[in-house]
């Protein structure tokens, strides 16, 4: 395990709707379509009314999704 792996492990935490708005720059209502669809992380429940993310698998779409814009667009600086 690298130490990237092993701090993710540590510091994994559950991120609620404000954060992980910011952390993917995605819409609650896109987020929802991509869940639906199986191309976003899915939503877990903290409580009878609130949902949150997980951080790491929040980071590691982000990742992903640089990897596809870079590869569509290998001369462009993200």
């Amino acid at each position: 395990m690298d130490t990237d792996t092993a701090s993710e492990c540590v510091f994994d935490r559950i991120v609620k709707e404000q954060e992980r708005r910011l952390i993917t720059s995605v819409s609650r209502a896109e987020a929802f379509q991509l869940e639906r669809k199986g191309l976003f992380p899915r939503r877990r429940r903290i409580s009878n009314r609130s949902v949150g993310w997980l951080l790491s698998e929040l980071l590691d779409w982000v990742k992903s999704r640089e990897a596809v814009i870079s590869k569509d667009s290998p001369g462009k600086a993200l």
